[in-house]
Parts: C-alpha cells; structure tokens; sequence
C-alpha cells in the first residue's frame, strides 16, 4: 500500500531533525490584482494569506525576529531555520527589487530552506536566473500556485492563467533542477471528485517534487464569499475531504513529498465549511483513513478528543461518534448530568435508563462507572442498538479502561453485564422496532443516533411521542441535539423542553420533562418562536416507524415547500412596532 511521504519525514531524513518555517510577507502583489478589473483569485484574502502571527507595518528583520520568536517558543528549536516567502506571488515585480528584498531576508538568519510561493505565469527568464543562483546556496522550493488542472475552473476562479502555463513553469524550473511544489485547492465551486482525479492525474505527469494541498474555505471579506451567499455551493467537511485527499493521494507519484494537507485561517474569518476538527485531530485522522483503508473496504478510525478520550469516526453516516470536546465528557455534560442520574440514584432508587444508541458505550460506561462509586440506589441500562459491528469496533478504542472492555465483551457475549449496583442489557435492532415492543417505563432517556440529517428515523415526532410513553412521570429525555426540528417534536410531543448547558459548541442540547420544574434552562422565547411559527422547526414524519431515512428527508422538503407556499416563513421574526 502506498505510504504518506510527508515534507516534515523528508527533512528528518535529510537533515536529521526538524526544520520550522520563519514566514516572511515581502511587499509584492500579483498581476490581475494590478489590474482595474482584477481583485485577485476569488477565494484569496485581502492579506495575501500571511502568517497569523505577522503584525501589520513589521519591517522584513522585525518580521523574522518575531517568526524566529515563535518557532523557538512553540518548538524549543534553533537556527538553521527555513524562510518562507508565503503571501501574494513572490517574483513578481523587477529583478533588481526581487534581488534587494530577497537579499535583505536571508542576511537576517541562518537559513538552510528556502519556500517561495509565486504563480506559473509569474516566472520570467531573469528571475529563474536568479533563482538558479539561490538554489546553489539554498534548498530552493518553488511552490506554484495550480489550484486545478481544470481550465474552466481556472477562469470560474479568477485565476488569470490556464493550465498550460503550469506545465510549461514546471518544465522551466525542472531543466535548472530547481524543486518545485504545486499547490491544489480540492472543493473548488463546480468541481467534483473526478475533477480533483483530473487534477492529480495530469500534475502527476508532470515532474513536481513535492504537492501541498489545501480544503477550500470560504473567507470573509472575499469574492466566494459573495459567490458562497448567492449560490451555497457544496463545502467539504472533514470527512468528505479526507475522502478526496485519500483519492488524490492514490494518484500521486510515489515519493513525492506532501508539503501540507489542510488549509489554515482564523476561526472568526471562516464562512465555510465549520470543522468541529481542529488542525492536529485533522492530521491524526486523516493518517488513520489513510492506512486503514483499502481497495476492499474500510476501517473506523480513531479520534482523539480534547478531553483525552477516543472517539471513532462512522463511516456510512460520515461524522464522529462524538463532539471533538470529549467523548466520556459530553456523556457527563449532555445526558447524565441533565438526566439528575446521581440524585435518584442518592435517594436510593432503582434507577431506570433508555440508552437509544449504544454506539461505542461512553453513555453506558460513565452511567455505570456513577453507579458503582455510589452506595446507594441500583441502575437499569437498557441499551439499543443496531449494528452490533459498532460494539467490536468500540473494542480497538486507544485506552480504554478494564471496565469499558468488560462490558463491551460480555455484551457482545451475551447481551447482559452486571455489576453490583448496575445491570446492562443491549438489544441489537433498529431502535423503532424495539421501542414499540417496549413494555417497560423509564426514569431517563438518553436519545444519542447520529445527527437528525444523516439519522432522521431515530429523531421523528413519531418515535419521540412513543419514548414518552415509555416515560414516568418524572423521567428527563436528554440529548445533544439542538436542532429545531428535534425541539420542534418535543414540544409537539408535550414536553417542557429547555436547554443543557453548553459544551464543546455555542447552544447547549435539548432536554425535555413531563415535569416543567425539572427543566433549568428553558427555551428562549425568540428561538421557541422559531420553531413552533416557522418552517425550521418542521418535525420529521414517519408514521409507522418503518420508513427509510430518503423517504422521511424527503417527506419533510415536500412539506416545507407546501408550506412555505402557504406563506409559513422559513424563520420566525418578530413584527417590528
């Protein structure tokens, strides 16, 4: 199978040790931002894509004291460092201002690398001379800027070149034996995924030494980003591009080195897409696809999340088990706690718990894990489930306790764990089928299926009315969900739904009760409005709990257009007095 060759193995290999980029942002545009017409590459920000941590007004030795700073402070490292000409199109401008800007950066330290980012159609015979002299003092690394092999997508993009152009500044560079990088953009407006295949076909004809890749993000303050508002082209999230990058990757030569895989910007200026991953579960994950998965099918991959736990990643419903904040914490802080499990345990009940989604059992663990350190009460878990591959896979978790693989061995055994103070049964069927045999009545529910777009049967005002049957009358129904077609059930369903504290995103998730006095937070009356005046709030259907998701998706678009044809809005605004 082929392996991951990434720039950071190549300089451990080459130099012995890490080297740590020390970028510099020099005063050079690019051509069609010259231009009265031109405003750049539509996706490119107003700085250039500089580094983070560069101050606006740094002279060029303030701006590689402050890199210098940083790279030793974060990696405890020193000199010889790599430069990095990042920002805007790097040898565009007269030789003589190229000489004299590159001249003073490399006299402020010692550096062994040198990254220049430009664009193919930027790269004159004077400046690959100058360049040709760099390379015999230097590592030198051109990094062109290609984006798509796909002309089409070129001009949709405002590159200002066509592909052509690529191929002839690689061949250039190439016959001076100069290192060049391309730099791809996958999920460009309009493309697919033959067009990324496209793309990684015709560079791997072509006699780069290294790709960097990166995830389009619609910034603020951008041309896509008026482009996004009007057409919300498809964005990829984690999952979706991992999928693409592994394709592309399987198309490109062996040992070619992969400069970078992800892209890189402030949180507050991303439109789209909103990764719950940050950069280095990105990595972690994507190693783990990488290998896991063959010609002949797939492996779950593991994820760390922030709170040291594991989660795995599905890979039919394409998201995580759970929030990337913590897997055993979001049971803690999104079903237990909003259930009060520890107070009717501490009266000394037997306590009863629907688990709707057993999945990798945190819910069950850490329910159970309270109930064993208790000394008083006794707890009941009935767990549903429907894939009984979810508990095996739950088995390859990284560090798990004694007990969580107790558990999950005996029920996978059995069907049954028991413990002093706690008994847990798993019955492995489609969750709806199980509910409506259901002859018990529960203290709690902790509704946990996968999100309401990709899971919808398992989140239906149908299947939610019937848990309530199943409820006493102080029983809480907890979930992380906070989508208003969820709360929408609810409230149709008549219970008193607020909200759970939040944890790992902005709003907290759903809670519901027959008992309006065990709900601590309850909706804000301007988001209530929303979904019981609005279309947003429209329940999911399905009537006889049988139906496939397609349908109950499906069911759900039909009648919001009725709707909205009716003149229900999409949201709820108050009329202005």
């Amino acid at each position: 199978m082929k392996e991951l060759y990434f720039f950071s193995d190549y300089l451990n290999e080459k130099y012995g040790r890490p080297l740590y980029r020390v970028p510099v942002d020099l005063p050079f545009s690019c051509p069609h931002r010259m231009k009265k017409s031109g405003s750049g590459c539509v996706f490119c920000p107003e700085d250039g894509a500089r580094a983070r941590h560069l101050k606006n007004n740094l002279n060029i030795k303030e701006q590689i004291n402050s890199g210098v700073k940083y790279v030793k402070n974060r990696y405890n490292t020193q000199s010889p460092y790599i430069i990095y000409f990042q920002s805007f199109t790097n040898t565009f401008g007269d030789i003589s201002s190229i000489r004299s800007l590159y001249s003073e950066a490399l006299s402020c330290e010692e550096f062994s690398v040198l990254i220049t980012a430009t664009r193919p159609d930027c790269l004159s015979d004077e400046v690959l001379d100058y360049l040709e002299e760099l390379n015999e003092k230097y590592e030198l690394w051109v990094e062109l800027g290609v984006q798509s092999a796909n002309d089409k997508t070129l001009e949709r993009i405002n590159r200002g070149h066509n592909f052509s152009a690529v191929e002839d500044a690689v061949a250039k560079l190439n016959s001076r034996n100069i290192k060049s990088a391309a730099h791809v953009i996958l999920g460009l407006p309009g493309e697919t995924e033959e067009d990324f295949i496209y793309t990684a076909r015709k560079l791997a004809e072509l006699p780069f030494s290294g790709v960097k890749i990166h995830n389009l993000l619609v910034l603020r303050k951008t041309p896509l980003a008026s482009i996004y508002e009007k057409e919300k082209f498809k964005v990829l999230n984690e999952y979706e591009y991992a999928s693409a990058l592994r394709d592309f990757l399987r198309e490109t030569p062996e040992k070619r080195i992969i400069m970078r895989i992800q892209s890189d910007a402030p949180e507050a200026d991303i439109i789209a897409p909103k990764w719950w991953m940050k950069k280095g579960q990105f990595l972690d994950y994507f190693k783990n696809f990488f290998s896991g998965v063959t010609d002949g099918g797939s492996k779950i991959s593991s994820v760390k999340t922030d709170d040291g736990s594991y989660t795995l990643y599905h890979p039919v419903y394409k998201q995580n088990f759970h929030s990337g904040a913590g897997a055993q914490s979001e049971s803690l802080f999104k079903f237990i706690n909003p259930c009060r499990i520890k107070e009717k345990l501490e009266e000394g009940r037997t306590v009863e718990i629907l688990d709707i989604g057993f999945g990798l059992g945190w819910n069950v663990v850490k329910s159970v894990e309270l109930s064993e350190s208790l000394g008083t009460g006794y707890l009941k878990i009935l767990s549903l489930e429907k894939d009984v591959k979810t508990l095996e896979a739950a088995l390859s978790l990284p560090e798990i306790s004694a007990l969580h693989a107790e558990i999950l061995s005996t029920l996978l055994n059995g069907n049954i764990w028991k413990g002093k103070k706690t008994e847990v049964e798993v019955i492995f069927n489609d969750a709806r089928s199980s509910v409506r045999k259901c002859q018990r009545r529960f203290d709690a529910v902790y509704l946990d299926a996968f999100s309401p777009d990709k899971n919808p049967e398992l989140w239906t005002y149908d299947f939610i009315r019937k848990l309530k049957g199943l409820m006493k009358e102080d029983a809480v129904l907890a979930t992380y969900s906070a989508a208003f077609p969820v709360k929408g059930a609810l409230i149709r369903s008549g219970f008193h739904t607020g909200e759970s504290p939040a944890f790992g995103r902005k709003n907290g998730g759903a809670v519901a009760s027959l008992k309006e006095s065990f709900i601590d937070k309850a909706m804000d009356p301007k988001e209530r409005n929303i979904v019981t005046l609005s279309t947003a709030g429209l329940s999911y259907r399905d009537p006889e709990l049988t139906a496939s998701p397609e349908i109950i998706l499906s069911i759900r678009k039909k009648t919001v257009e009725k709707l909205r044809y009716l003149g229900i809005p999409k949201w709820y605004q108050a009329k202005i007095k």
